[in-house]
């Protein structure tokens, strides 16, 4: 269709009946295509939690637009969709809403930064009813994997805090933490930059090009972060993770070159979480490297600066090729890690460059099921065909949430 036979509507004026066009690309929506008819009211709900101001309709292709109260058409009367479909749809739906959870949790933050100087209580609140109900998710739904989400999920500001604490509880998850003290994990892993408030917006963010005097001053963000801790009356255990962030079990961190078991153990995963997200998130994009490369130069020169059994229990939750690695199969063919089950690190769910098949539906492939089929080595995505790296799109921002190890099938109990 034609920009002359479509127009652009406020999404919160989507109507039942409405043909619609999905600007987005194939991870950015649940739904099996990027332009459809919509039928019901949960699809109108799902297309406003998408983050879009407006798109695309075509009035042409619309039915006569009814009433507000108009329901879905029977669903027994239409063609059942084929299981292929179906596992898209689901995959589609896990993805959106991994995203959802993650942009809400992004502007939670944001939010507890513009309150905590003025309303630290409040803040802190704020800090504890998110950090509750995402433990509860988590512990709820089972043994999980890290997610890779969209490019454009959450926001800059926030990106590295909630990746943090999503990291943080997921390895705390895996080395047996329990409810409670997987909230004290993620209050400290979110607040664990809180400090960088009070720095000018100038070196706020950046970690290169710094004169001595800047450099000093950045440093300082870690005890700024205690006193917002302390008047936030934030707990013992939370505020030490914020005094001990930048603390490595080798004494070469700051600001008290601490050693050992000088550090709570609660600090010395979020100082790991905290270095590999850095590595792939740095301020400056051009100084990111590759999630594969990141777990490797921390396994292979800088394991000194870990404890080894977090670090052991790290790299088997991330796997060997995390989510967001761009890999070549044992057949050859390019794909993109989506997403890793810690029981077969060797064996993530991936995206395949198949040419044949829309990029906007390309499932998901779970290596676990394909005995035959395996990781090769990972390359760079500068290294890919033009062509493959459109099809794929390797992440620039890496963002990470959890989802079940084992999703249902579609139309089982707890789908």
């Amino acid at each position: 269709m034609s920009e002359q036979q479509s127009t652009f509507i406020e999404v919160d004026q989507v109507r039942i009946g409405m043909y619609i066009y999905l600007d987005l690309g194939w991870m950015g929506h649940p739904f099996a295509l990027n332009n459809f008819k919509i039928t019901s009211k949960s699809q109108i709900e799902t297309i406003q939690g998408l983050g879009l101001k407006r798109l695309r309709w075509s009035p042409e292709r619309s039915d006569p637009l009814e009433s507000e109260e108009q329901e879905a058409p029977d669903i027994s009367t239409q063609q059942a969709p084929d299981p292929e479909q179906e596992l898209l749809l689901a995959q589609r739906a896990s993805l959106a809403h991994c995203d959802r959870e993650f942009n809400q949790a992004s502007r939670a933050y944001r939010d507890i930064l513009k309150q905590v100087d003025t309303h630290p209580q409040a803040a802190r609140a704020q800090t504890e009813e998110m950090i509750g109900g995402l433990v509860d998710n988590l512990l709820v739904q089972g043994e999980s994997m890290i997610r890779l989400l969209s490019e454009n999920a959450g926001e800059s500001s926030s990106l590295h805090a909630v990746n943090v604490m999503i990291i943080s509880l997921l390895l705390g998850q895996r080395l047996g933490l329990d409810a409670e003290a997987l909230k004290r994990l993620g209050t400290g892993a979110l607040l664990h930059d809180i400090g960088k408030m009070q720095l000018p917006a100038r070196i706020r963010w950046r970690d290169e090009h710094l004169t001595s005097v800047e450099r000093n001053l950045l440093r300082q963000h870690v005890e700024f972060g205690v006193d917002l801790a302390a008047r936030m009356q934030l707990e013992g255990e939370a505020c030490v993770m914020i005094a001990q962030h930048h603390e490595y079990m080798d004494g070469s961190g700051y600001p008290k070159h601490l050693q050992g078991e000088a550090l709570a153990p609660s600090a010395r995963i979020i100082s790991l979480v905290n270095h590999y997200d850095t590595l792939c998130n740095p301020p400056n994009p051009v100084a990111a490297i590759t999630p594969h490369r990141a777990l490797s130069l921390m396994f292979a020169q800088s394991r000194e600066k870990f404890d080894a059994e977090i670090l052991s229990v790290f790299v088997r939750m991330m796997g060997v090729y995390p989510p967001g690695s761009v890999v070549q199969l044992t057949d050859d063919r390019y794909a993109l890690v989506v997403s890793v089950n810690a029981a077969q690190p060797l064996k993530p769910r991936v995206i395949i460059y198949e040419p044949r098949v829309p990029s906007e539906s390309a499932l998901a492939v779970d290596l676990e099921d394909q005995p035959e089929l395996g990781i090769r080595n990972s390359i760079k995505p500068v290294q890919l065909p033009r062509n493959v790296f459109d099809y794929l799109s390797p992440r620039q921002r890496m963002c990470y949430f959890f989802e079940r190890a084992r999703p249902p099938a579609p139309g089982a109990p707890g789908a």
